[in-house]
């Protein structure tokens, strides 16, 4: 695998956050992937994830 500015991080179960920087903007792009038991599990996980992200994000930026 070529080297890549990605942050990747394995969480609890097979949950994933993977943090990258944009090719041709100047952003940063953020996925996600969740495994659960069921999709209202996944949806949970993947809610916990996005608030957790952003609430870091806004502290950062102070949005």
């Amino acid at each position: 695998m070529p080297c890549a500015d990605v942050l990747e991080y394995h969480l609890k179960g097979q949950n994933k956050l993977i943090i990258r920087p944009s090719g041709t903007e100047p952003k940063i792009k953020v996925y996600l992937s969740a495994a659960g038991k069921s999709n209202a599990g996944v949806e949970a996980i993947n809610t916990t994830l996005t608030n957790a992200v952003f609430n870091l994000v806004k502290s950062i930026a102070f949005i």
